[in-house]
């Protein structure tokens, strides 16, 4: 083998496993981005169920007497 076939052969298996390690990369941000997309849509859920639970919360202190008001047998 020529020093010319010797480096192309090098070449071609430098780049055949840059193509490998591009392909896992590529599945890993496919992953990634699934999980991202995830967690995006439970923290817009639980943004929503906060928002009810507060509106909640305030309805009902709206609905009790405050603390620092006297009872009525007073």
């Amino acid at each position: 083998m020529t020093q010319y076939e010797e480096r192309l052969i090098s070449m071609e298996t430098q780049l055949t496993f840059q193509d490998d390690l591009i392909e896992q990369l590529n599945q890993q941000v496919i992953l990634q981005q699934r999980d991202l997309l995830l967690l995006q849509e439970q923290l817009h859920l639980m943004a929503q169920r906060f928002k009810t639970l507060q509106k909640a919360s305030e309805q009902q202190d709206e609905q009790t007497p405050a603390a620092n008001e006297r009872p009525p047998h007073y």
